[in-house]
């Protein structure tokens, strides 16, 4: 026959559940919420069996405990998928943009008639577009601003430095 818990029992349990969950935060989102519900689950069946009372003290401070569960989840990593997929459309940006920007040249040789070569540089490429009878454009130089950034989104979308901090802590002893 099971007994249903008073309301200053159920009180101290969640009370007791929150704090864990609040030393938890560094934990994912789903991983925490599973932590948290077999720990209910558990800390339920216990106080059935021996108590509230006993079954919160056999399972220490929320601190500790929620510091157990951090200790024995996987160290974060790298995510190198979503940091190629950002420099990628930040590249792709940045060629669609250029495009644009020939065909605006282009454009302007059209309209004016002229069949002199223009010349420009955007972000760091330069242009040679020709519109006699056909249209024609040259690229040239090394595009160092957009491939600066490209890199750098790259590695902060791919939280790159989570290759450090795994490094760091497998180095220390425990």
């Amino acid at each position: 026959m099971s007994r249903t818990p008073s309301l200053t029992d159920r009180w101290r349990r969640s009370w007791f559940l929150e704090r864990v969950e609040l030393w938890l935060d560094p934990m994912p989102r789903r991983r925490r919420r599973a932590v948290l519900g077999e720990l209910r689950a558990n800390l339920d069946e216990a106080t059935a069996d021996v108590g509230l009372d006993a079954a919160l003290a056999g399972l220490g401070a929320p601190r500790q405990l929620a510091g157990q569960y951090l200790e024995a989840e996987p160290r974060p990593r790298p995510r190198w998928n979503q940091g190629a997929l950002a420099a990628g459309l930040v590249l792709g940006a940045w060629l669609y943009a250029t495009l644009f920007y020939t065909l605006g040249m282009l454009d302007a040789l059209g309209s004016t008639g002229t069949t002199t070569p223009a010349r420009g540089s955007f972000l760091g490429t330069q242009v040679e577009a020709v519109s006699s009878g056909g249209v024609a454009a040259t690229f040239s130089g090394v595009p160092w601003a957009p491939l600066v950034v490209t890199l750098l989104v790259f590695l902060l979308v791919g939280r790159a430095w989570h290759v450090l901090s795994s490094r760091r802590s497998s180095r220390t002893p425990r």
